[in-house]
């Protein structure tokens, strides 16, 4: 069976309530399953299951430009979506995500085991990648994940579990700023090591993920998103960072 997981910590922003509205769009657009895991059990029926898990011990703090605050924010943990997904394929999907079409399809019908994004593309901007540490290795974006259950898959979320446990020893190897847990450099660092210390470029999502940054406002009607009130996208996939615009959208 394929489908899709999300994962959800409520803090000062309700992110479960966000989840509900990328659920809801998972379903109108790629049609397969949606479990949570979060750690209060919610009564919410587009999700299929909820998995109920203790709150990530690790939380760091996010300066939000939108709303110049800055909040709580729970994003360690994700290195065991293998095990908790009750999927065969599973589209693991940060809930800021919002899907708007049926592009994600192509990847979760393909016999390819593992597919993240390599390629980022701010919305008013050109596509790029972007470079992890002072080594400069490839940086791979844990925003969207398909994977199934291969051996490499197996040996990427195992690697992953290593680096996000001995996070400040693989900041010193690589040299970033261990500060804030990254699951994007964890995820870079376990595509690397488990391809045998080279870029998984059979890995890469063909098409680049497109980066709404906070200072950009968004607008959504139907299927029509209105970007800095200048212009708009039909049918685009977002990936819809400040956060206080998902929170006008959907009401919650």
């Amino acid at each position: 069976m394929t489908g899709a997981l999300l994962y959800a910590f409520d803090s000062d922003i309700k992110y479960t309530k966000i989840a509900v509205e990328c659920a809801k769009r998972i379903h109108q657009y790629l049609d397969i399953p949606v479990s949570l895991v979060t750690d209060e059990t919610i009564n919410e029926t587009v999700f299929d299951q909820v998995l109920v898990v203790g709150k990530p011990a690790t939380k760091n703090y996010r300066y939000w430009q939108d709303t110049d605050t800055t909040t709580e924010w729970y994003n360690s943990g994700r290195s065991g979506a293998l095990d908790v997904s009750p999927y065969d394929k599973t589209l693991l999907v940060d809930i800021d995500y919002m899907i708007n079409s049926s592009v994600l399809g192509n990847l979760l019908t393909s016999k390819q085991s593992f597919f993240a994004h390599k390629a980022v593309m701010p919305i008013t901007k050109k596509v790029k990648t972007e470079m992890l540490g002072q080594n400069k290795i490839d940086m791979w974006w844990a925003t969207v994940v398909v994977f199934d259950r291969s051996q490499f898959t197996q040996d990427v979320f195992a690697l992953w579990k290593m680096v996000e446990q001995n996070y400040q020893h693989y900041a010193n190897v690589f040299q970033f700023d261990s500060r804030k847990f990254r699951n994007d450099f964890a995820l870079s660092i376990a595509l690397l090591v488990a391809n045998g210390n080279k870029q998984p470029e059979h890995c890469n999502i063909p098409w680049p993920l497109i980066n709404v940054d906070p200072a950009v406002s968004v607008n959504l009607k139907g299927d029509k998103w209105t970007i800095d009130k200048k212009f708009y996208t039909v049918n685009q996939d977002l990936h819809i960072m400040g956060k206080s615009y998902l929170e006008r959208l959907y009401a919650v």
